[in-house]
């Protein structure tokens, strides 16, 4: 796979909001779009953003329509997901990838947004970025972490990443891959599973019971990935508690470390990234360092 790395922004450019799985809260568009808007950036906002049908921001064929929109658009020079939720993995059929490798463009989302972004990344070896929504901006200032790699993100310019656990020691390179954990795994087996040999991938969750990531995690063994992936690292489970029965079922600490402990390549957990406040902008596809040494990840 050759990925393409869109340019990076200046200011004044345009970016593009869409919504591709569940709508976004009305309250969190204003100042998210403002927040873009001191950053010198334009913004244009999708037809359907605002769309609502039970969890979803509207019809598949329309969310797909906004992201084809801005693709084709020559104003647009990014795209963002303003929100995640539920539901990004249906709009994959939908997307015209002949027409979106030859206008590759910047995307942001987080979360569900996962989905369309291995999309991308398989059938067209877009390189996208994970990290960022709009709940992010709703005191108009941003966590120092995410605002520390988005800047950057959005600019093109290096960062690195120095935090977590040693697991496994040593040094690898190679296109990251990965995100959120239960999104991952609904891609594993269909035509939008994206290439993990020789990758450093990485994976978070929310909200899933300790049985629950440890059957994903089993999944992921099962299919192979595990045996093809040069790195590992490990992001946050937020409240991922057991609910029916915590003595027996035991704690997520147990499953990450249950499963950690098998990996044997270099491995690194409990990284900044995750559905907490605090939370690291990475790009998924693009080529980068992981130096669990010096619990760093650098990005070029």
């Amino acid at each position: 796979m050759n990925y393409i790395q869109p340019r990076s922004l200046k200011k004044g450019d345009t970016i593009g909001l869409i919504a591709p799985s569940s709508p976004l809260k009305p309250e969190r568009l204003g100042p998210g779009v403002r927040y873009l808007e001191q950053l010198g950036y334009k913004v244009k906002l999708g037809k359907h953003l605002q769309d609502a049908e039970r969890f979803l921001a509207g019809k598949d064929q329309d969310r797909a329509q906004d992201i084809m929109d801005f693709f084709k658009d020559p104003e647009v020079s990014a795209i963002m997901a303003t929100c995640g939720g539920y539901g990004s993995q249906r709009v994959l059929p939908f997307l015209d990838y002949a027409i979106i490798a030859k206008n590759p463009k910047m995307l942001l989302g987080f979360s569900d947004t996962t989905a369309l972004q291995l999309g991308l990344l398989k059938m067209t070896g877009l390189i996208t970025h994970t990290g960022f929504t709009f709940r992010d901006a709703q005191t108009g200032q941003l966590e120092p972490l995410i605002e520390k790699t988005l800047l950057p993100t959005l600019q093109g310019e290096p960062y690195q990443i120095t935090e977590g656990t040693i697991v496994h020691s040593g040094v690898v390179e190679g296109p990251l891959v990965g995100g959120n954990l239960s999104l991952i795994n609904l891609l594993v087996g269909t035509p939008y599973q994206p290439n993990f040999k020789n990758s450093i991938f990485f994976f978070e969750e929310l909200w899933m019971e300790p049985y629950m990531v440890d059957a994903m995690l089993s999944h992921l063994e099962l299919a192979g990935i595990f045996d093809e992936v040069a790195g590992i690292i490990i992001g946050q489970f937020e409240d991922c508690i057991a609910k029916q029965d915590p003595e027996r079922d035991g704690t997520i600490e147990d499953v990450i470390q249950t499963w950690s402990s098998r990996f044997r390549v270099p491995c690194l957990k409990d990284f900044p990234y995750g559905h907490g406040a605090r939370r690291a902008i990475l790009p998924i596809g693009k080529n980068v360092q992981l130096d669990v040494n010096n619990k760093t990840v650098r990005i070029s």
